[in-house]
Formats: C-alpha cells, sequence, structure tokens
C-alpha cells in the first residue's frame, strides 16, 4: 500500500531535489585554469621570464586578459605594458598572479546574475571592488597573505554564479526582505534552497585545489567569527564585501565600524573606511574598462 506524503514530507524531498540538482550543477562547472599553478612555482624560483611567458601564452584567451587587465593603471604601477614580457617585468610575482587569477576568473562571472536582480556584469565588479579593498586593507592592517586574502574576495561570491537560476526562481519574492533588512541573504538561501552561496562557494573552492585558508574564507564571508580557522582573513574578506556593498551609501558607511563587531576586531576606523573608498574609487574609475568578460 502506498502512503501518501504529508506536507513536510513533500517540502523535503522537494529541497532534496533542489539540492542534488544545485550541487551536480556546481561538480560541472569547468575547473579553475591550472595555469595559476603552473606559474606560482616559475615565480617562487624566478623562472626565466621567456618560460614564464610561454606558460601564459598557452592559453590564448587568459593571455589576452592578461595583457588587458596588465595595462590598468592600478596593476601596473605607472608603466607602460605592451607585451607579456613586459607584463611579467613591471608587475612583478604578486602582482602578475593578482591579474593572471583574475583573467582565470572572469569566465565564472560572464552575463547577468538576474537570480539575485544584478545586472550585466554587476557581481564581477563587485567581486574586484572585493578583492581590490581587501587588498589595500590587508596592507593597511599590516597584514600577512595579502594575496591569499585578493584571491579569497575575488572569489567570494562564485556560489552565486551557480545558485542564480535557483534564486530566480524560488528567491524573487525574498529577496525584497532582504533588501528591506528583514531577512539575512544566508538564511533566504537555506530557506529556499537547503544551501547558501558561502557553502556552495567552500564547494566549489575545494573541488579547485584552492589552500585552505581560501576555501575557508569564502565558506565564512559572511560568518568570519564563526571559521575555526583564519579568522582574521574571514574577517578581512567580510569586511572588504560589506564595503564594497556600501560603497554608494554614505549613512551606511558611517554606521559600519560602529555597530559591527568584526570592524571592530580588526580595528576599523571610520578614517580607515574613508581611505578605503577613497582608494577603491580610484582603482575602480580606471579598472573598469579592462574588467569586459567577453
Amino acid at each position: 500500500m502506498i502512503r501518501e506524503l504529508c506536507e513536510h514530507e513533500i517540502k523535503a524531498l522537494h529541497h532534496e531535489i533542489i539540492l542534488k540538482d544545485i550541487m551536480t550543477v556546481a561538480e560541472n562547472l569547468p575547473p579553475f585554469p591550472d595555469i595559476v599553478w603552473k606559474v606560482i612555482p616559475l615565480l617562487r624560483k624566478m623562472a626565466p621570464i621567456q618560460e614564464i611567458e610561454s606558460v601564459i601564452r598557452y592559453d590564448q584567451a587568459i593571455a589576452a586578459r592578461v595583457l588587458s587587465l596588465s595595462q590598468s593603471a592600478y596593476y601596473r604601477r605607472r608603466h607602460d605594458v605592451r607585451s607579456l614580457q613586459d607584463a611579467i617585468i613591471i608587475l612583478g610575482g604578486q602582482k602578475l598572479t593578482q591579474v593572471i587569477i583574475t583573467a582565470c576568473a572572469t569566465r565564472y562571472f560572464q552575463g547577468k546574475v538576474s537570480g539575485y536582480e544584478l545586472n550585466e556584469r554587476e557581481l564581477w565588479e563587485h567581486s574586484v571592488a572585493t578583492a581590490i579593498l581587501a587588498e589595500v586593507l590587508a596592507r593597511r592592517l599590516k597584514q600577512n597573505k595579502v594575496l591569499t586574502i585578493y584571491t579569497a574576495a575575488l572569489l567570494h561570491d562564485i556560489g552565486k554564479t551557480v545558485l542564480d537560476l535557483y534564486a530566480k526562481i524560488y528567491l524573487e519574492t525574498t529577496l525584497d526582505r532582504v533588501k528591506r533588512g528583514n531577512m539575512d541573504i544566508i538564511e533566504a538561501e537555506r530557506k529556499a534552497l537547503s544551501i547558501d552561496h558561502q557553502e556552495l562557494g567552500k564547494y566549489i573552492a575545494r573541488r579547485w585545489q584552492f589552500p585552505p585558508e581560501v576555501v575557508v574564507a569564502i565558506a565564512h564571508h559572511h560568518s568570519p567569527l564563526e571559521a575555526k580557522s583564519d579568522q582574521e582573513t574571514a574577517s578581512t574578506i567580510y569586511v572588504a564585501n560589506r564595503l564594497a556593498g556600501a560603497i554608494d551609501i554614505p549613512e551606511t558607511m558611517e554606521i559600519l565600524p560602529k555597530e559591527d563587531p568584526v570592524f571592530k576586531r580588526l580595528g576599523v576606523t571610520h578614517s580607515i573606511v574613508k581611505e578605503l573608498q577613497e582608494k577603491l574609487n580610484d582603482a575602480m574609475g580606471d579598472i573598469k574598462q579592462y574588467l569586459a568578460v567577453n
């Protein structure tokens, strides 16, 4: 005899099916280009420029993006970049790695993220803005692992690129409550989809074999004080993410350092927030034209 399912059981089964589908999409994401893992060891051992260039040139799409991004004043630091060799020489190890990681990440942020009501390139520009803020803040606070912080900040919302379609179907009405401040986005995602973009981002970063501290920071960029390790890294990305999201709302920028325990813990004051805002405005004004994802 077949028993009729109760409403609670139907809802649980529905969530299980959605979650399984989400995880399948995440598993089918193209792997993060291994050019990053090939170049970093070469930079560490100070390999000849030609050897580094040959690895970057192997992927022509990535090479083109690296060259384009390298022409941005934020990365090139007032020197002209006309070739990959110029980029390698002028940028140096850490900036070159940042440019390569940024160039590699563009492919995952193509098109609108309509489920989260974001316009073309908006999520990508937010991700880059968060990475720049996180890097500037890490240097301002004299933190170590600046490249780790930049990388995790750049990829902190990677989970949203997978959840987008599901958000469009299941989060449409809830997003209004999130905007009004009546519900947190993480809570909304978990309630509707049984997973949030932090947790999914952690899963993706792990599959892409990023270092554990990057995985932890992505997994806790909304809840850094809950992280069992690398709280400073996660907290820096949390602050950068909050500031990148509030940059056009001056009254919010005034409230954040006063009310937020993570800001207090890191020692992020109003003067630091103002300094970060100015540096981000300068950087993004220059870099936006180089952020095309086509």
